[in-house]
């Protein structure tokens, strides 16, 4: 089922739009991020990021109307932009964090893959042999001591 959104555009509602037709404006500039957008029919008013994380990404936009943008535009994706605030101005223990999706080739992800099981056998060369001087360190403690309990029982 296709969603539709309004959206706040000018301090009025404007809308339904379906998601391709956001998707069309985000790439047009005409809205941004933090553009208010609520799912209609009833929905609570969010921002665009909120409702559609994937567009500030700009993966999966649309080609821009060559009428409305100009090459001298900044683009609207703009990670230096402040983000929105977070309610009542604080981060709880319960907010949660979602990845939506990692837009990543294939082969940076096994570059990625390799170099953690890279570090892996580096951590495991290091701490095994410090891992095996501990046990035999321990074993060597505890044959001692049960060994002189043993020391003291005579045989008759």
């Amino acid at each position: 089922m296709l969603k539709n959104y309004f959206l706040k555009l000018s301090d009025r509602e404007a809308g339904p739009y379906s998601e391709e037709q956001v998707s069309q404006l985000f790439a047009d500039r005409q809205i941004d991020r933090n553009t208010p957008c609520r799912v209609a029919p009833d929905g609570a008013w969010k921002t665009i990021d909120d409702l559609l994380p994937m567009l500030k990404y700009g993966t999966q936009l649309p080609n821009p109307t060559s009428s409305v943008v100009r090459s001298e535009d900044p683009p609207i994706y703009n990670y230096s932009s402040t983000p929105p605030r977070l309610p009542h101005g604080k981060v709880s223990a319960d907010m949660r964090i979602a990845i939506v999706d990692l837009d990543l080739p294939f082969v940076s992800i096994l570059k990625l893959v390799f170099k953690w099981m890279a570090a892996v056998f580096l951590v495991s060369l290091c701490f095994i042999p410090v891992a095996m001087l501990l046990i035999f360190a321990v074993m060597a403690i505890f044959g001692t001591l049960i060994g002189g309990m043993f020391s003291g029982i005579h045989h008759p």
